[in-house]
């Protein structure tokens, strides 16, 4: 935050080109991270976080502290907070699952196949459990190919 307010008082000497880049260089990268550790932390916390966000939004957008937020994180095309934690869990999941990281995160991960038998639609049969009709005879399972 005293970051920002640093960046504030200087904002009439750079356009808001070079703002976005040094408030996404020195605040929004301490922001972020190691988010996918932390970023199940309460409600409250994470108000004060798109707090921080509006803030560097209305610096370099140039408008006033109370001025209405939301129009500004369209122009500057930004996600609130809550949402870019989400897809930030969502990206290191799919790279886990798809072994796109080191050995010891994506092996956290186990996958649907190792646990279940059942067969899924990527496998290409079609499998009929055993079953018991009302009459009390066992019918076997069929296995179409």
């Amino acid at each position: 935050m005293s970051t920002l307010g640093q960046i504030n008082r200087v904002k009439h000497a750079f356009n808001s080109e070079l703002l976005t880049i040094v408030i996404n260089a020195l605040v929004f990268s301490k922001l972020l991270y190691c988010s996918s550790v932390w970023s199940s932390i309460s409600g409250k916390n994470i108000k004060k976080l798109q707090y921080i966000q509006n803030f560097a939004a209305r610096i370099i957008s140039g408008h006033r502290k109370y001025d209405h937020v939301t129009p500004i994180l369209k122009e500057l095309q930004w996600i609130p907070v809550k949402e870019q934690l989400y897809y930030r869990d969502a990206v290191m999941a799919f790279k886990c699952m798809n072994g796109m990281v080191p050995e010891y995160l994506s092996s956290q991960f186990t996958t649907k196949e190792t646990v279940s038998g059942r067969i899924t639609r990527q496998s290409g049969q079609l499998n009929i459990p055993l079953f018991t009709s009302t009459i009390g005879q066992k019918n076997f399972s069929v296995s179409y190919n």
